[in-house]
């Protein structure tokens, strides 16, 4: 299976997008490899999700008019499916590609919590890509406790894969 992540956002710095093409690509592998053993992508061959990267402004339009909250958030999900959970999995699609959604992340929020965390900047991208590429699959950290457990543990795991990765992308 092909996982292209494509970036919509053309006021991407090519230095920005230089520096974080080795992360695009272990994000790539690492989300492939996990609807590999999701049921629902069985037959299916491509897999596409759109990312943006936007400011403060831009995310807080986009949470007042989707989410009705009115307040900068750090990455909004738009999925194109209700729910291709791997733990909730029926059948398969059986279509040759899937669109999973849209992924926006809001750069100046990215910026602010990497300080907050200490950790670099492309390392807090793709934490919040992780975040939500699983809201994309349908997990929901605000529905309950259990499920915030099992949305965590879910993005633990696939960090610490991405992070492995890295040690091997040159």
């Amino acid at each position: 299976m092909k996982l292209t992540i494509t970036s919509l956002d053309s006021g991407i710095k090519k230095k920005t997008s230089k520096a974080m093409s080795k992360e695009f690509s272990a994000l790539e592998m690492v989300f492939a490899d996990f609807l590999l053993n999701n049921s629902h992508f069985s037959g299916v061959k491509e897999v596409s999700i759109s990312l943006s990267l936007c400011g403060k402004a831009k995310m807080r339009s986009l949470n007042r008019t989707y989410r009705e909250k009115d307040y900068v958030t750090d990455v909004l999900s738009f999925p194109v499916f209700e729910n291709l959970r791997p733990d909730k999995s029926k059948k398969g699609k059986n279509l040759p590609m899937i669109e999973l959604g849209d992924l926006v992340i809001c750069k100046d929020k990215a910026r602010s919590q990497a300080r907050e965390f200490k950790i670099s900047y492309e390392q807090e991208i793709l934490h919040l890509a992780v975040h939500g590429f699983l809201h994309l699959l349908g997990f929901d950290h605000e529905i309950s406790p259990k499920e915030e457990k099992v949305m965590e543990k879910y993005e633990s795991e696939l960090v610490s894969k991405i992070y492995k990765k890295l040690k091997f992308i040159k």
